[in-house]
C-alpha cells in the first residue's frame, strides 16, 4: 500500500506540474496576443499614473540586453522618462501628468556600469542606482547572493547532506536563502560561514562577478550625475526587520553619510533591502530620508506614504513588460 500511495502522490505532483506549465504557456500566449495587437500598449497609455520601474540586473533575471533596449525604446516613444528626484518633486507638488516613468536598479553591482549604464546613456534615459556603501568598501557580494551561488555550486546530493549535518530546515537553495533572510544577524552570519566553510573551492566566474560584485567607488564616481541618481540601500544589505532599532539606525545613517562623503552630493532616497519593512523600520527610514521605495507592485497615486512608494517589477520578455505598464501585479 505504501508503494501505491507513493506512486499516487508522485502522479498527482506530475499532473499539477503539467497543469502549471500549460497555464504559464496559455498566459504567455495571451500576453503576446495583447502585445502584438497593440491592446496592451493602448491600456498602458490610458493609465494616467506615474510609474517607477524596479530592475536588478540586465543579462540576468531573464532580461537580455536586447529586451532591455526594446523596453527603453517603448519608454522613450510612448511615455516620459524622468529622473526619480524630478518625479518626486512633481509628486510632492501635485504636478504629475501620469506619463512619467522612472527607472531604478537595486544593489549597485558591476553590471550596472558595464551593461546598464551604456544602454541608458545611448537612449538618454535617466535612472537611479541604489548602493550599499559597505559592500563598495569591502568588495563583497550581497550575502544572500553569495549564499545562493555557493549552494548552487554544491549540487543536490551534497547540499542535502550538508543541510542534515547542520540542522537546516531544508536543502533546496531558495528555501534556504529565504530561511536565512529571517535569521537574526548572529545566526545569519553563522549560516553564511557554514556555507563558505563547505564550499572552499568556490571561485566566481567573470560573468558572476559582473552580475554580483559591487562597483568600486571610482566606478560609481565615473557615472554621469546628470543621468544617474545615487540612492541608499543600507550599508550591508541586511533584512532590516531582523535588526535592533540601534542596528537599523546605524545601517541607515552610516550608508547615507558614506555615500554623501564619497560623492559630494545629497543622498536622500532610500530603497528597502528585499523590500522588507514594518512600522518601526519605516519610521527609522523617515528619520534619515525624505523618500523611500519598496517592492510593493503598484503605480503611484494620491496619498502614498513618501517613505513607502511602490514600484513596477521588471519583466523578462517584452509582452509582459508592456502588460505590467497597465497591470503591475501580473
Amino acid at each position: 500500500m505504501k508503494g501505491i500511495s507513493q506512486r499516487t502522490d508522485a502522479d498527482a505532483h506530475g499532473i499539477r506540474e503539467r497543469k502549471g506549465t500549460m497555464k504559464r504557456h496559455v498566459v504567455r500566449l495571451a500576453h503576446e496576443i495583447s502585445h502584438v495587437t497593440g491592446m496592451a500598449l493602448r491600456k498602458a497609455r490610458a493609465v494616467r499614473q506615474p510609474r517607477v520601474l524596479m530592475y536588478h540586473t540586465v543579462d540576468a533575471d531573464g532580461i537580455t540586453t536586447d529586451v532591455f533596449r526594446a523596453q527603453l525604446d517603448v519608454i522613450r516613444r510612448e511615455f516620459e522618462p524622468i529622473a526619480l528626484p524630478s518625479l518626486l518633486e512633481r509628486y510632492r507638488d501635485g504636478r504629475c501628468t501620469g506619463r512619467e516613468i522612472a527607472l531604478t536598479f537595486d544593489d549597485g553591482v558591476r553590471n550596472h556600469l558595464t551593461t546598464v549604464y551604456p544602454l541608458l546613456r545611448d537612449a538618454s534615459v535617466p535612472a537611479t542606482f541604489f548602493l550599499c556603501s559597505g559592500l563598495i568598501d569591502s568588495g563583497h557580494w550581497i550575502w544572500n547572493t553569495e549564499v545562493r551561488v555557493r549552494l548552487q555550486s554544491l549540487g543536490a546530493g551534497p547540499r542535502k547532506a550538508l543541510a542534515a549535518r547542520e540542522g537546516w530546515p531544508a536543502h533546496e537553495v531558495e528555501a534556504l536563502v529565504e530561511w536565512g533572510k529571517g535569521l537574526a544577524p548572529v545566526r545569519r552570519e553563522a549560516f553564511e560561514n557554514a556555507v563558505r566553510a563547505h564550499t572552499p573551492s568556490f571561485e566566481p566566474t567573470p560573468l558572476q562577478n559582473d552580475l554580483y560584485a559591487p562597483m568600486t567607488w571610482d566606478e560609481v564616481k565615473s557615472l554621469d550625475p546628470a543621468l544617474i541618481t545615487i540612492g541608499s540601500h543600507t550599508v550591508s544589505h541586511p533584512i532590516l526587520t531582523t535588526l535592533s532599532a540601534q542596528e537599523q539606525t546605524e545601517e541607515l545613517t552610516a550608508s547615507r553619510a558614506r555615500l554623501e562623503a564619497q560623492l559630494g552630493r545629497e543622498v536622500d532616497i532610500f530603497c528597502y533591502p528585499n523590500g522588507d519593512s514594518d512600522p518601526g523600520v519605516v519610521e527609522a527610514v523617515r528619520h534619515s530620508y525624505t523618500w523611500a521605495v519598496t517592492t510593493e507592485e503598484s503605480f503611484w497615486g494620491p496619498g502614498h506614504d513618501p517613505c513607502r512608494l511602490p514600484r513596477v517589477p521588471a519583466a523578462p520578455h517584452h509582452a509582459l513588460f508592456v502588460r505590467r505598464l497597465h497591470k503591475p501585479t501580473c
